[in-house]
């Protein structure tokens, strides 16, 4: 994969680590490769249910009558190694019984670590340090049902050139339209006779955290973009679900992607 302009992080000062939780779900562990270590990637969802904007957002039914985490959930349990590899971090126990019915695994979280004004990046920090081994970890948004990009990334991280040294893969967004910078100016185009047709406008880069793999040290260090990053560019229709109209809305286009979808197949 080609390598992007390197991406500098401002990481505040690391905070405590929060005690391991127990964890639930049956761990099935491969053979210890030529390394000696075994090679057991873990998927965290984060799954708080105290959403303010969108109440219950990742639980609440949402198309089809499945949830947004029901959808992320079905899709990494298929990719991974064993369903209890999938870890649906939560401050309610409430949420365990997601995790059972896919077969996946439980990770309490601290009250304090689902408020918004804690710093995200040590959210990320502190949970992935509650994960058993050191092994690399996948980290998925629920709140972007249309992607469906998780194989690709993984097989992309697996795939990489060790020489090269990266030590994350991060999704992106492509954009290419008209915008304007803070002070209003054009940015990659020009007014009157300085316009540019769409196609020939820049592509700019969209940062949305909706899948992330890292390394277990960055993971539990510095959060989901390292200091030598991949970048995996989906296509997928997006929508940022921060209001409720917004999260009706995507209901809609996701149940009308998979009608499609079905009568395409069936075609």
């Amino acid at each position: 994969m080609q390598r992007r302009k390197r991406l500098r992080l401002n990481v505040g000062p690391r905070l405590p680590v929060a005690a391991p939780s127990t964890v639930t779900g049956r761990t099935v562990r491969r053979a210890p490769g030529p390394s000696g270590k075994e090679d057991h990637m873990k998927y965290v969802v984060p799954a708080k249910r105290s959403s303010n904007r969108v109440p219950d957002k990742n639980f609440r039914p949402f198309a089809n009558g499945l949830s947004l985490l029901d959808i992320l959930v079905t899709k990494l349990t298929a990719i991974a190694d064993d369903p209890s590899d999938v870890y649906l971090s939560s401050e309610e126990e409430s949420t365990r019984e997601v995790a059972d019915k896919y077969g996946a695994s439980f990770l309490s979280r601290e009250r304090h670590l689902t408020e918004n004004t804690y710093p995200f990046q040590s959210v990320v920090n502190q949970v992935c340090a509650q994960l058993p081994g050191d092994d690399d970890v996948m980290w998925c948004h629920a709140t972007d049902p249309l992607f469906d990009d998780h194989a690709a990334v993984v097989k992309a991280w697996e795939s990489r050139d060790p020489a090269a040294g990266a030590d994350s893969i991060v999704t992106v967004y492509p954009i290419r339209d008209y915008l304007l910078d803070p002070n209003f100016n054009p940015m990659g185009f020009g007014f009157g006779r300085w316009h540019k047709p769409s196609q020939q406008l820049p592509t700019y880069y969209m940062l949305g955290f909706t899948c992330s793999i890292m390394t277990r040290e960055v993971a539990t260090t510095i959060g989901l973009v390292g200091a030598r990053p991949m970048w995996h560019e989906a296509t997928n229709m997006t929508v940022d679900i921060d209001t409720q109209a917004e999260f009706d809305f995507a209901g809609k286009l996701y149940e009308l992607t998979m009608a499609e979808r079905e009568s395409n197949a069936g075609a």
